[in-house]
């Protein structure tokens, strides 16, 4: 028993001698590794943890939507998911894009585009956008390797998306990512900006106000904590007088066709219809176009991305014979009180000018010349007023100058006005010749030769004849208070005569549009047209198929007016690019508009709302 004691004491005294000993060794391994970090890798750990430090990232506001009147969205935001890269925080830049890529199974074209938009990256501790629209199905693979990823973010967010693409592209307009000169406006370059359309013209009050939030971040660039955040301020909602129940009746109406279709308030000026087709799909924008798609549009004859509404003018044809018929009123012009005999033409110098009927009218007067849109009458009429007055008459009417509406670009079109800006006209045209003739009044007179209107602002003449003169400034928000940019100069009485021919070109059976709209849900009063085309030019010939060559020889044609006749609601002008004559083609999409916006009252007075 003694002996098992003394054995157990020699054991105990072995393992303290070699606790003893071993205390020194591993005090001097510690001693040793304090020292080395302390004087031979001080830098090192200096700087990581200098580098494990507060992070100010910005967060991007929720921009605010666009809708129509009744509430429908235009333009609105979709709950999604994003991916944002900070190359400073990447060691190996093209490792992690390719990664990326195999897990989000990105196109080439996409690899490449993502490449160049993080080398155009201004700033490298700015966040850059790689992917967006995505589903969390699409990036949970993504999010679970985070953590191998340094600098690879998934965020939740929103993309824009518009549900009316194709038929509201020109209105609506589109966004797409900051570009350089952005960032130099204080953008960020993952923000979207508004390019076109009312995405551009609201743009501040869109766009909202970013926030941003301090964030821990480790030496590798990992968040490690959200330390403090400030919301961003989403940006307001736009509620706009488009109907867009009126623009998909124009669209139907219009077909495949080209062209343009405005509908006005003529009390406020309110725009509730804005067409132009064809259009294209701004959808397409929002993660960055590819550049096949742009040149495709680019190139296309049909230029789906111009504005025919605003941007593109045209020969106004047999609708400024109104302006004419104003014109003459207002002065005094003889014939506008008495007639005059169209044989089918009219006889100057050594040449015919000839009228649309080769038969010609007979006897007619102001009003049924404008019923049965006589060129022969207005041949007399304009060469009687003369150039200086029908020029001033047109400008007056809010023609050949801008409409102000919150659109850009938009054209002015030509009024010819005096002879040194006749000359310069020539000049640009490469024409030796620098006389105004008496013809070209006469044909100036009738709405052909150089005068080019938009249908924007057909449409607003339209509404100043029903509205007793007034020209109003287009406006695209809803609730806007109507703004009168100025006062027509004329007489009730006069107004009235130019008022009973637009009904007289609907109800009177040889009317130019009686066909179409006289059995219509409103008493419309309008104005037909049919503008000759310019000649095609040669290379274009030959790019030009025969179908498509005919096609292209046809007139253009117009319609424009407004409705009920008894107490005016709205103004129309429908243009249709090579679509022949006015009443037969262009008259059609205004019945189309008339009937939808008659519907629609009636539901409104069956729930007992004021119509």
């Amino acid at each position: 028993m003694r002996n098992k004691k003394l054995e157990a004491r020699q054991r105990f005294d072995v393992r303290m001698l070699l606790f003893y000993a071993s205390v020194p060794v591993l005090l001097g391994l510690l001693l040793f590794h304090i020292m080395q970090m302390q004087w031979f890798e001080h830098d090192k750990y200096a700087l990581q943890a200098n580098q494990n430090r507060l992070n100010i990232v910005p967060v991007l506001p929720v921009r605010g939507e666009i809708i129509d009147a009744h509430g429908k969205g235009l333009a609105i935001n979709r709950i999604a998911y994003r991916i944002v890269l900070i190359p400073e925080r990447v060691e190996h830049l093209n490792a992690t894009l390719n990664i990326l890529a195999e897990m989000l199974v990105w196109t080439p074209a996409k690899f490449a585009l993502i490449h160049k938009r993080i080398q155009r990256a201004r700033r490298p501790d700015r966040p850059v956008l790689l992917d967006d629209k995505l589903q969390w199905l699409n990036v949970a693979p993504l999010a679970a390797r985070l953590h191998h990823l340094p600098g690879v973010d998934v965020e939740a967010g929103s993309y824009r998306q518009y549900p009316y693409a194709e038929l509201t592209s020109h209105l609506i307009g589109y966004l797409s990512l900051a570009r350089k000169k952005d960032m130099d406006a204080g953008y960020l370059p993952t923000e979207f900006i508004g390019r076109t359309g009312v995405e551009k013209s609201f743009e501040l009050k869109l766009h909202g106000q970013p926030g941003h939030q301090q964030e821990e971040v480790d030496a590798r660039g990992r968040r490690v904590a959200v330390v403090k955040r400030a919301p961003p301020v989403m940006g307001d909602q736009i509620q706009l007088a488009l109907d867009i129940d009126i623009q998909k009746a124009a669209a139907d109406a219009l077909g495949e066709r080209t062209g343009a279709v405005v509908v006005m308030d003529v009390r406020t000026g309110d725009i509730i219809a804005m067409l132009s087709k064809p259009g294209y799909d701004t959808n397409r924008f929002i993660t960055g176009l590819e550049s096949e798609q742009w040149n495709a549009w680019l190139n296309n004859p049909e230029r789906p991305l111009l504005n025919r509404a605003t941007q593109a003018a045209y020969p106004p044809a047999s609708t400024f014979k109104l302006v004419t018929a104003l014109g003459a009123l207002k002065n005094g012009i003889r014939l506008a009180n008495g007639s005059a005999f169209c044989p089918g033409y009219l006889e100057l110098a050594d040449r015919k000018l000839h009228c649309w009927k080769h038969r010609g009218h007979g006897k007619v007067t102001l009003n049924s010349a404008l019923i049965q849109s006589c060129d022969v009458y207005f041949y007399q009429l304009g060469d009687q007023l003369g150039m200086a007055a029908i020029s001033d008459t047109a400008h007056e009417l809010g023609l050949g100058e801008k409409t102000q509406i919150d659109l850009s670009p938009e054209a002015r079109g030509i009024i010819p006005t005096h002879q040194p800006y006749m000359m310069a006209a020539f000049k640009s045209s490469h024409t030796k010749r620098k006389k105004w003739y008496r013809g070209e009044t006469m044909i100036t007179a009738i709405g052909q030769g150089l005068l080019t209107v938009t249908p924007l602002q057909m449409a607003r003449l339209a509404a100043a004849i029903a509205n007793g003169g007034k020209v109003l400034k287009p406006q695209l928000l809803a609730g806007s208070q109507a703004e009168v940019l100025h006062q027509v100069d004329i007489k009730p009485e006069q107004l009235q005569k130019i008022q009973q021919a637009m009904r007289g070109v609907v109800l009177n059976p040889h009317g130019t549009a009686h066909r179409v709209l006289s059995k219509a849900a409103w008493a419309v009063a309008g104005k037909t047209g049919t503008a000759q085309v310019v000649k095609i030019r040669r290379n274009e010939k030959k790019e030009l198929s025969k179908d498509e060559l005919l096609r292209r020889h046809r007139d253009h044609a117009w319609f424009m007016g407004y409705a009920p006749y008894d107490k005016p609601k709205i103004a129309i002008a429908v243009f249709v690019e090579h679509g022949g004559h006015g009443g037969s083609s262009a008259g059609p999409v205004a019945a189309a508009i008339i009937e939808t916006m008659a519907a629609k009252q009636q539901v409104n007075i069956s729930k007992g709302e004021t119509p």
